[in-house]
């Protein structure tokens, strides 16, 4: 149907002219709109129409959709993906959609465009789509370039257009403003005053302002805590200055002390030098005279031969032979009287061996004597049972017969008692049987080891005496005829050789003994420089011998001692770990660490760490250690891989320090912050973050077993030192002895003469073979003996076994009676089971008794016969001792008869031999004299030859001890150099080296009474005075900061306040002046609560209608009196921040036509320097609009636009418009004259001060984080009222899509014609709904 043309509209358009509006709405599968759809818009009053459902409200969702809403809870929608088309019912639903705003951009008077892109037209495109896994996708296009959401509300936002502002007014918004509570409506006035920036700035200062004022507390307790620690270090400090002025002159007299031991060094080395030239002088001598007299010795032999030549010519035939016969006679006499004292030898251990015999069967008597009576002893028990055992038979008989006239159940028990007894006697007779069988098979077994034992011990002798005699025989055999002068020198000139080789290894012995005692003194030298190091070696050698002393109770050890590790594999990490830990002295208690100190102190023992267990306080592992425990390659805590006491475990763990063992420095590094960690490599990663590592340096690292490495190396410079002496010794007695064995072969030599060692061999023969043949009958019954032990034990386990089951069974049978007994007594009458159980204790006594004197019998019996055997068998040996006795005697006799036989022979022989010729008398006194004359002058030589060798072998001695004094000379030259020390010169005056070992030591004294000195204290009295003034400084500042802060925070809330009223004053004229407009006759007013502090109250509306007593309350206005006051209000709020287009969507159905009228009218009059779009049903306003666009759907639940859409004519409203325009011109020129405060020049908190310098370390060691401490009260400061957890949802989702977004914009830019591939790549970045 035609509608009249609507002239006033035409009008308004004339006076609008150009400028930025919306121009057209293109949307494609958004909401209920299928497919592709345009809207077309033109400037002033547009209003959309359509049934109820259509989707005309989709239009503005469209809107709100592009320009960014809050929330698409606002969108009638619970998340985005609703709002893609879903097919309406019918149709496939699609899986994207996208809605674009295009605005007309052409310049305003002053020449600029609202907004900021040089185009005439402006489009704003926001599109989802759904991946493969049905997740959406924003995509953000502005004028079809790719953008973000972020951007895209900057530039909408810079030409007044948001989605959350008033610009855009849904359903219920008007009935939500007309009846929120005041409180609610001043948030909403504080939103369009733009002071919301004043609340953040003002609530930094005062979260820094707290975080300054705590940092000012913690500073003033700092402050007043190194005070007082400044105190106690004054004292320690004059100490520690003491203590290194003394140290200072210790180590200029140390110095001095190296120099006297240098010129001493120089001066012994002068002295061995002198000496050496004398002994020089001498040895020369010696050689020419040892050369005189070798010429000399030689003569005598050439004499001494021809001597023999003629001897050799007189002696021959029949003097020969005498002369041999009576040397015969002499070996015989010699040999004979050997063997009467082997005889006699003989006797005297014989008789030794009757003795220990007698004594041992004196013993074994005893034992014989002791066994009869007890054996005595148990006849009597046994027979003393047995007549108990016929009593308990006889009364239990009688009781049975009593009984067993009474009732059947009682001869039925006393029946099972008898057969329990016969078994029980049987049982028994069957072990007793078993028992006696294991005692014989035990004796004899008993028997068989001790005959093994005396033939094993038999056997041992037959063998040495074997020995002994193959031994004597080899003698015999290398001494025999073959030996003759020649032989003898050949000998002499070997042990010469040997002689001279044994000197080598003597000199050489010296010097390796003389190193080596060098190198210990520098050890020793090495350690007492380290002595006043704690957990030094000679420290812990000192506790050690103190430990073993017991002279001070309650020292346990070194903590290395006391634990060790588990797996080889965690040694060394594990070391590292516990580092001088393990030198640590682990005490009972703290009264024992004092007094190790004191006896160190006193005796100069250097310093020591010590454990007391009762004081130590360690924290078990928490926190981050504990989180990384449990983490993949983390070894676990070094106290769990050691193996140690529980009485030290709060030693281990203190030393340890919750340390974890990890694999590598890879795990350490993934795993630091908060917990110390060691590499099985060594490397150590602290908690603070610092890390140590690299190569191994030196050998003193601590190790376990209780062992230094600088004490190890001392102890095995002590063994090297002991081996050393003890080669030289062993060397210098094989020098001796084989000296001794030259002499020996001279003096044989010079008397040697023939010899019979015939007969010595045979009797050996004789000897060796009786001996052999003892060893062979005794090895075989060795043999023997063990088979028959083994056969014993055997027969004794096996018999063993037989009686444990007999005696077993015995015991079940014993049991079974009692049972029986048991049964029969309590069925009996009182007497009768009292006489029962009176003869059954009788009779198991009686048994017991029996029992033990048959097994006590029987053992008995068997050891008598074994004693008795022994008595016999020591009988036998006293006997056979005493016949050896016996035979011996008769040896000897016979063997002196032999002797003196032969010396009556001899008589006559040598009577007979002093017949010969007085030539041979005269050779023979003529060699005797040379002899005589030659081993004089043999010895004269040997001894100057011996002194010679003794002269350079002490001149080599000198050269040594002169070499190793001059390598002393250059060691403590080369020590001097190190420790840039001075040579000293020849005319400087130095102590003794005793008078500077005496000052160090005077000076060491002094240091030790001193006791434990904090060195420390020093260092740490001017650290402590820095800190105070750090922290001084530190306080100064933050006091400022706290005072500036607040001040800045005053300024902002009086900022705050003024923009607030102002804005306030300029609305409510605005409200004023738009409620009169829309309610003729009616006033209308904003009112705060509290005028003084806007922000402690709320913001109320005072209305007052047309007609209605200026004293009506807002409550009892009607709700579309309400929604009057509240579209006023969202008027006069529109009068202050203007925008380029309004929507208003059904804000007049709660009206009635009047008010809907007045509301239309006030659209169109506005329409003229702004575009209206209103969803309406009210004919009233559709006739005032300027422009009409109809929404319908055909049943298929799809929107359509309707085409052909005519326009209603429009009201006559000039004279609105002109007062409507008066009104716009009065508003503008009030608002320009407001001055409000710029947020953005507004006071700014200054970024925060951070930790303070003086408190960092301790801040840090305290576990705090200032600056973190600052950002979490800022996050976690209260929000405003309105701002609740669904606002803060609707922000996640907000921020989620816009990272979704950046992300895509990103990869567009890249590659804009890869669509597949980018819904892949983006398949992940999905929006948080």
């Amino acid at each position: 149907m035609q509608q009249p043309i609507n002239d006033v509209g035409d009008k308004l358009l004339i006076l609008r002219g150009d400028g930025m509006h919306l121009v057209r709405i293109e949307l494609e599968n958004f909401k209920s709109f299928g497919g592709e759809i345009v809207i077309p818009f033109e400037e002033g009053f547009t209003a959309i129409t359509g049934p109820n459902g259509s989707g005309k409200s989709n239009c503005g969702d469209a809107i709100q959709f592009v320009l960014g809403p809050k929330s698409t809870r606002s969108l009638r929608a619970s998340n985005v993906s609703e709002l893609i088309y879903n097919g309406g019912g019918r149709g496939k639903a699609a899986r994207n959609m996208s809605a674009t705003l295009v605005f007309k951009n052409e310049p305003e008077v002053d020449g600029r465009r609202r907004l900021r892109i040089e185009t005439e037209e402006v489009s704003f495109t926001r599109s989802v789509r759904l991946n493969r896994k049905n997740d959406t996708i924003s995509s953000y296009y502005i004028n079809g370039n790719p953008s973000t959401a972020t951007e895209m509300r900057r530039v909408l936002a810079e030409a007044g257009l948001h989605g959350d502002g008033y610009n855009i007014v849904l359903q219920g918004d008007v009935t939500t403003l007309a009846t929120m509570t005041p409180h609610k409506r001043r948030g909403v006035l504080e939103e369009v005053a733009g002071v919301t920036a004043y609340d953040d700035e003002i609530r930094r200062a005062n979260n820094q302002r707290k975080v300054v004022e705590n940092n000012i507390e913690t500073i003033d307790l700092f402050e007043d805590e190194q005070k007082k620690r400044l105190k106690g270090l004054e004292k320690e400090r004059q100490q520690a200055l003491k203590f290194k002025d003394i140290k200072e002159e210790l180590d200029e007299n140390k110095i001095i002390l190296h120099q006297s031991r240098h010129r001493n060094r120089i001066d012994e080395v002068r002295l061995l030098g002198e000496e050496r030239s004398n002994y020089s002088l001498q040895v020369n001598d010696l050689t020419g005279q040892i050369r005189d007299g070798n010429i000399e010795l030689g003569k005598y032999d050439e004499e001494l031969v021809q001597i023999g030549d003629d001897l050799d010519d007189i002696m021959s035939g029949d003097a020969k032979e005498l002369l041999e016969t009576i040397r015969k006679h002499e070996i015989d006499i010699e040999t004979n009287t050997d063997r009467i004292g082997d005889q006699s030898k003989i006797i005297e251990s014989t008789n030794q061996d009757i003795e220990i015999i007698r004594e041992d069967h004196l013993g074994v008597k005893d034992a014989h004597d002791g066994a009869l009576q007890e054996l005595e002893s148990a006849e009597i028990n046994l027979s003393k049972s047995e007549e108990d055992l016929e009593k308990a038979a006889i009364d239990e008989n009688q009781a049975r017969e009593a009984i067993q006239s009474g009732d059947r159940l009682g001869r039925d028990l006393n029946r099972a008692l008898g057969q329990a007894t016969e078994l029980v006697t049987k049982t028994h007779q069957d072990y007793s049987d078993a028992k006696l069988e294991s005692d014989r098979a035990e004796q004899n077994a008993q028997i068989s080891s001790e005959k093994l034992a005396d033939l094993e011990e038999e056997y041992e002798q037959a063998t040495l005496t074997r020995d002994d005699l193959e031994l004597l025989g080899e003698d015999i055999q290398n001494g025999g005829e073959t030996i003759d002068r020649t032989h003898l020198a050949n000998e002499l000139q070997r042990l010469t050789k040997q002689e001279i080789e044994l000197r080598g290894d003597r000199d050489r012995c010296e010097i390796k003994a003389r190193d080596a005692e060098v190198a210990l003194a520098k050890a020793r030298a090495r350690q007492e420089a380290k002595a006043n190091r704690p957990g030094s070696a000679i420290t812990i050698a000192a506790l050690s011998k103190l430990r073993q002393s017991g002279e001070i109770k309650g020292i346990l050890g070194t903590l290395g001692e006391l634990c060790s590790p588990k797996e080889s594999i965690h040694e060394d990490a594990l070391a590292i770990a516990l580092g001088n830990g393990l030198r640590s002295i682990v005490v009972t208690n703290d009264e024992v660490a004092a007094e190790c100190i004191k006896w160190l102190r006193l005796n100069g023992g250097g310093r020591a760490t010590f454990l007391p267990l009762n004081k130590l306080s360690v924290s078990r592992p928490q926190g981050r250690t504990l989180i990384v425990s449990s983490n993949s390659g983390v070894l676990g805590f070094a106290h769990d891989l050691l193996e140690y006491d529980a009485e030290i475990d709060i030693a281990v763990r203190y030393a340890s320090r919750n340390t974890l063992i990890v694999q590598s420095m890879d795990i350490a590094r993934k795993n630091m912050g908060g917990a110390r960690m060691v590499t099985l490599k060594g490397d150590i990663i602290e908690g603070s973050g610092a890390m140590t590592g690299g190569s191994p340096v030196g050998s003193s690292r601590p190790s376990f077993g209780g062992g230094n490495p600088g004490q190890l190396g001392t102890e095995k410079l002590e063994r090297s030192l002991e081996e050393a002496n003890l080669i030289y010794s062993t060397v210098e007695a094989a020098l001796k002895e084989l000296r001794t064995n030259q002499q020996e072969l001279r003096d044989q030599i010079h008397g040697l003469d023939d010899s019979d060692q015939s007969v010595k061999i045979r009797e050996w023969k004789s000897d060796f073979s009786r001996a052999q043949k003892d060893v062979d009958d005794i090895g075989k019954k060795v043999l023997a003996a063990r088979k028959e032990l083994s056969d014993s034990d055997t027969l004794f386990n096996s018999a063993k076994s037989n009686a444990d089951e007999a005696n077993k069974k015995y015991l079940d049978s014993l049991e079974s009676r009692s049972n029986a007994a048991e049964a029969l007594q309590n069925h009996t009458p009182d007497h009768l089971s009292q006489i029962l159980r009176n003869a059954e204790k009788t009779r198991t006594d009686a048994e017991r008794i029996k029992l033990h004197s048959e097994s006590s019998i029987i053992s008995t019996n068997a050891r008598l016969k074994i004693l008795s055997d022994r008595i016999s068998e020591l009988e036998r040996q006293i006997t056979s001792k005493e016949k050896s006795i016996e035979d011996a005697e008769i040896q000897i006799t016979k063997l002196e008869t032999s002797i003196q036989k032969s010396r009556d022979l001899l008589v006559d022989l040598k009577s007979q031999a002093s017949q010969f010729n007085e030539e041979q008398q005269i050779l023979s006194q003529r060699r005797d004299t040379i002899v005589e004359e030659r081993a004089s002058l043999r010895a004269s030589l040997e001894t100057q030859s011996q002194k010679r060798q003794t002269f350079n072998s002490r001149i080599e001695d000198l050269n040594i001890q002169i070499n190793q004094k001059r390598a002393a000379v250059n060691e403590i030259v080369a020590e001097l150099a190190a420790e840039n020390i001075e040579i000293p010169s020849a005319d400087i005056q130095l102590p003794t080296v005793a008078e500077a070992q005496k000052v160090v030591q005077g000076l060491e004294r002094r240091l030790g009474h001193l006791g434990d000195v904090n060195m420390l204290a020093i260092e740490q009295y001017d650290i402590a005075v820095e800190r105070i003034a750090g922290l001084v400084e530190d306080g100064k500042i933050l006091r400022q900061r706290r005072n500036d802060l607040v001040g800045i925070a005053e300024k902002l809330e009086s900022e705050r306040k003024k923009r607030l009223l102002l804005v306030f004053d300029h609305v409510n004229k605005n409200f004023s002046r738009v409620y009169e407009r829309l309610q003729p006759g009616g006033i209308g007013s904003l009112r705060l609560e509290n005028k003084k502090n806007p922000f402690d109250g709320g913001l109320e509306m005072d209305c007052v209608p047309p007609g209605k007593n200026s004293k009506t309350r807002r409550n009892l206005l009607s709700g579309g009196e309400k929604s009057m006051a509240a579209l006023a209000l969202i008027f006069a709020i529109q009068d202050y921040e203007p925008s380029p287009f309004y929507y208003f969507d059904e804000v007049d159905q709660n009206l009635d036509p009047f008010n809907s009228e007045l509301i239309a009218s006030l659209c169109l009059t506005r329409s003229q320097r702004a575009q209206f779009i209103m969803v309406t049903l009210r004919k009233v306003s559709l006739n005032l609009a300027n422009h009409h666009i109809g929404i319908t759907h055909a049943g298929d639940g799809c929107s359509r636009r309707i085409t052909d859409f005519d326009r209603a004519a429009a009201l006559q409203m000039s004279e609105e418009i002109e007062k409507e325009e008066a009104a716009r011109k009065q508003s503008d020129e009030e608002r320009s004259e407001l001055v409000l405060p710029d947020p953005n020049q507004m006071p700014r908190v200054p970024e925060p001060l951070g930790a303070p310098k003086s408190l960092g370390g301790i801040a840090e060691r305290a576990g705090v984080d200032i600056e973190d401490e600052l950002e979490e009260s800022e996050i976690l400061s209260p929000t405003v009222e309105n701002k609740n957890l669904e606002a803060l949802r609707e922000r996640t989702e907000d921020w989620s899509e816009d990272i979704g977004e950046a992300n895509i914009v990103q990869k567009v830019i890249n590659d804009e014609n890869v669509i597949d591939d980018l819904e892949e790549a983006e398949s992940s970045e999905v929006e948080v709904e």
